[in-house]
């Protein structure tokens, strides 16, 4: 019959593992958020009769869709809009070579990346302001998953420490660094959702947009983020394990002794 000791031990290595695992990849994968625009409110605004706004829309998804608006002074001004999909360091848009090519033809030069950590500069930055204000709580929310990656791979080394030496003080600290990682992990991704409500119903975007834009814009959650959560769930799995663990090794310790 197995030991106990042994399934216990095995319960928090494999818990960890996982719960590692999943954060992990949730932070490195950019299938955080999807931005496309609904065309069909667009439609109506595709013929040229249109009073004030005449739209072009895209002849496929690695396209943009042209949005001019007329102003009061009887000027038109002209909007590029284009789907993007973004992770934790950064956002990035679904442009073709050739719709990249047209777009810079047209004075709107695009890189296909923008990097939010060694992009984004407080002083410098041409963003607008709602732009601005998402940049910064997509950085806060990087700066919180910095954290659970570090207690992530000190878990994992503390971790062998602990099992090798059957150290009780590390055990304690391999429990404690999953409950600090799946912590920084939650701070992170509630900062994401408030970043994903502002952009849903308030319509921040690190670009500017017409008004009307909004009503067709679709933010979308993808699946790195409910991974992320399950991870959290996992690694408070793992805590409970590992002080269970370490409570184990301490009475083992004691009848040894005795």
């Amino acid at each position: 019959m197995t030991s106990p000791l042994i399934i216990l031990v095995a319960s928090a290595v494999i818990t960890g593992a996982f719960g590692s695992l999943f954060i992990l990849l949730a932070i490195a994968v950019d299938t955080w958020q999807e931005v496309y625009y609904d065309t069909s409110v667009f439609s109506p605004y595709t013929t040229s009769n249109s009073s004030s706004i005449q739209i072009t829309l895209a002849s496929s998804s690695t396209s943009f869709i042209t949005f001019k608006e007329e102003q009061s002074d009887g000027s038109w001004i002209t909007y590029y809009l284009y789907n993007t999909y973004s992770g934790v360091w950064r956002v990035c848009d679904t442009l073709s070579d050739s719709a990249r090519a047209e777009l810079a033809s047209l004075g709107d030069n695009k890189n296909e990346c923008y990097n939010f950590v060694s992009e984004y500069d407080e002083e410098s930055s041409s963003l607008p302001e709602n732009g601005k204000s998402i940049a910064r709580l997509q950085n806060s929310a990087a700066s919180c998953f910095i954290v659970s990656i570090i207690d992530l791979v000190a878990a994992a080394g503390v971790g062998v420490i602990a099992l090798t030496q059957k150290q009780v003080a590390a055990c304690m600290v391999t429990g404690v660094l999953y409950c600090m990682a799946g912590l920084f992990t939650v701070f992170g991704l509630a900062i994401f959702h408030t970043k994903h409500y502002y952009e849903t119903y308030m319509c921040h975007a690190l670009e500017t947009l017409p008004s009307f834009a909004c009503t067709a814009r679709v933010v979308q959650i993808n699946w790195a983020s409910p991974l992320a959560w399950v991870g959290v769930v996992i690694c408070v799995i793992a805590t409970v394990l590992w002080l269970f663990l370490t409570r184990a090794i301490r009475v083992i310790k004691a009848k040894t002794m005795l």
